[in-house]
């Protein structure tokens, strides 16, 4: 079976697939109008047992207003249980194939935002590059989970290139210019004037920025007076750093590394000292061990760690190409913590473009009671 239904979006378009076998039906949304008809959409989607509400594919055409200001609106009130396989958006990074640019018409740089802080699958049928059909040749077909194929007919390169300068002087205009230190409160702003929500706009996360910031040393004496362990059994190594001064411990491991005549401690795990606490962790001492695990031990209470900036340091200084972030407490736990004692939206490190950008994955404890085993030896 094969489906169309056009819903009712005002003068824009919002058009509804269904595929498939029956009992078996796979979904595609192509838009979802203009903001006042995301309710319609969102209507329509809960006439759907919350079960069945992943979509294999959400398209955004293209920013204008009646097209993809229902997708803003939808996303802000999202029904329980929507999610997307992919979401196929041509975004200012895509146009420019710079990954961390973040420009954009005033709605396509709030989607874009969204879509970072979901986490969705984002252009992944096309490895993260602009949807587009090229400029010759047979144009590109991707085939989606429940086997439907779509060929992509518009747009070509040039019509991507003369929406650039279109683009650039959009955002300069309402002052959404990366130049501009007052970018993200003016994003803000418009998000909410346009009725989207900012919680699904995330944080203000600069992750490079934040692993350059300046690092001040822990003064506390009892945080001071820390045990830190090295331990390690036949090969295996684990770094326990309870609260301990980072350059304390940076001076111990450079008076070991040189009785060992080695340049670097490399420890299969590196639990961070101080809870991942920024006066803790120093890009010197993650410089100077080399692991791959690193080992988080907060519900984030009273103090809301990790901080921003030691999780950030540990992203951008490791020498490791690969690497994992345990936290013994679940994501949903730590967020809530950190926004009810920091007064802001906690960054959700999940992020695939971030977690692709630093290669690096997160692992989370199923509940606040379970923590977490880090077999290193068998």
């Amino acid at each position: 079976m094969l489906t169309i239904e056009m819903l009712a979006a005002q003068q824009g378009d919002a058009v509804w697939i269904e595929y498939g076998a029956r009992g078996a039906i796979h979904r595609v949304l192509i838009d979802a109008g203009t903001p006042a008809s995301a309710d319609t959409i969102k209507q329509r989607i809960e006439r759907l047992p919350p079960d069945q509400r992943r979509f294999d594919l959400l398209v955004v055409t293209h920013i204008d207003t009646d097209h993809i200001g229902g997708v803003l609106k939808l996303l802000t009130d999202r029904p329980a249980g929507l999610v997307f396989d992919d979401v196929w958006f041509n975004a200012w990074r895509h146009i420019e194939r710079i990954p961390t640019s973040r420009l954009g018409p005033i709605d396509g740089e709030i989607l874009s935002v969204a879509l970072d802080n979901l986490n969705w699958a984002w252009n992944a049928k096309f490895d993260g590059g602009a949807v587009m059909a090229g400029a010759a040749g047979v144009p590109p077909s991707r085939t989606l989970r429940g086997g439907m194929t779509l060929t992509v007919l518009s747009p070509g390169a040039q019509q991507l290139a003369k929406l650039e300068k279109n683009w650039r002087s959009v955002i300069r205009a309402a002052g959404l210019d990366p130049k501009d230190p007052n970018r993200w409160a003016r994003l803000l702003d418009k998000a909410a004037k346009k009725g989207v929500s900012n919680s699904i706009l995330g944080d203000r996360l600069d992750v490079a920025a934040l692993g350059r910031s300046r690092f001040e040393s822990d003064t506390a004496p009892a945080n001071g007076s820390t045990i830190a362990l090295l331990a390690e059994f036949e090969g295996a190594s684990c770094l326990v750093s309870g609260d301990a001064y980072a350059p304390v411990m940076l001076d111990a491991i450079s008076r070991l590394l040189e009785a060992r005549g080695q340049t670097r401690l490399n420890v299969d795990a590196f639990k961070l000292p101080h809870h991942g606490s920024r006066y803790n962790v120093s890009n010197d001492l993650l410089k100077a061990v080399g692991s791959s695990q690193y080992l988080f031990s907060t519900n984030g209470a009273i103090f809301g760690h990790p901080d921003d900036e030691a999780v950030a340091r540990v992203l951008t200084s490791s020498t490791h190409s690969t690497k994992t972030l345990h936290f013994n407490y679940p994501a949903e736990t730590l967020r809530a913590n950190y926004a009810r004692i920091k007064k802001r939206v906690a960054p959700s490190w999940d992020r695939l473009r971030l977690r692709k950008d630093f290669r690096y994955e997160t692992h989370y404890a199923v509940d606040d009671t379970a923590g977490f085993v880090l077999e290193l030896q068998r």
